[in-house]
């Protein structure tokens, strides 16, 4: 029996240092985990539990968790995380890694996969695939609200919550996740004080996009993924019914797929369930090697 072993780490990221825990076996090339959007490294120690043989290394995007905001004056962009990506896997020193991604960790596994390919063996990818896109024509109209969001707000720090209940109601009340899973993402997001609590993450990640891609433009950079993939779909997640996902499926060469029973967060909800797939495929790939 292998023992868990989760302990506090930090790393280099673009414009500050990153917080994370490295969870799991302490030897070999590490599974490289970043969260969705609002969640934080705790996100995927469920799986470490499931899966203790693997090296875990789970990062606080910036803004994020226990990781240092962006300066002032900055948002958080999505093509600036691929940034800190690249810090972080300088400061592991690993020449090539499996890097696994939860929805926004998802696309941008995705793309960095896609632009460094000789840096990623493996790649999962858990309810997410590819960056968020939009052909509309509406926008002007998402450029102006996402800079009246700075101009007007100027939101930034963290918010005080008078009470813990509240608080994880109003997590439980904007999607499908259980109060386990969300107490799990909310003890490490948060510093609690009476009956109350502080939520650490940067209120600009509320921020909306100024530009989104377009569908064409992430499917191009999905073809550029070379590492054997992984995506795991949650039947009532976010991406299965998406007109866009069939596309993205097809766009990268060496994909399998998986459709399991949960929502968005079912890597939380039901650990036992995705460790189950990612073993299957981490074990196929060392019967190939």
């Amino acid at each position: 029996m292998i023992k868990m072993m989760i302990k506090e780490i930090e790393l280099e990221g673009l414009t500050g240092p990153l917080a994370g825990l490295e969870a799991g076996y302490s030897k070999g090339s590490p599974l490289v985990c970043i969260h969705g959007w609002l969640d934080n490294a705790a996100s995927f120690i469920p799986l470490a539990e499931a899966l203790p043989s693997c090296r875990w290394i789970c990062i606080d995007l910036p803004g994020h968790g226990k990781s240092a905001y962006r300066p002032p004056g900055a948002i958080y962009h999505y093509l600036d995380y691929l940034g800190d990506l690249y810090r972080v896997l300088e400061s592991l020193e690993c020449s090539s890694c499996t890097l696994v991604g939860h929805s926004l960790g998802a696309g941008i596994a995705a793309v960095y996969a896609a632009a460094f390919p000789e840096m990623v063996d493996r790649l999962v990818l858990i309810d997410g695939i590819g960056p968020i896109s939009h052909d509309s024509m509406d926008s002007l109209k998402q450029l102006r609200e996402s800079l009246d969001f700075l101009g007007k707000t100027g939101k930034t720090g963290s918010r005080f919550y008078p009470s813990w209940d509240q608080l994880v109601k109003r997590r439980l009340d904007a999607g499908n996740i259980t109060r386990k899973s969300v107490e799990i993402l909310l003890e490490r997001g948060t510093i609690r004080s009476g009956e109350g609590a502080t939520v650490l993450s940067d209120d600009r990640l509320k921020q909306r996009s100024p530009l989104y891609m377009s569908q064409h433009r992430v499917v191009s950079l999905l073809k550029g993924i070379e590492a054997r993939t992984l995506l795991i779909m949650a039947a009532s997640g976010l991406i299965r019914k998406r007109s866009s996902t069939l596309e993205r499926v097809a766009a990268i060469r060496n994909l399998t797929q998986k459709i399991v029973p949960g929502g968005h967060h079912v890597h939380l909800d039901d650990p036992d369930v995705v460790a189950r797939e990612i073993k299957k495929f981490l074990d196929d790939d060392q019967g190939e090697a």
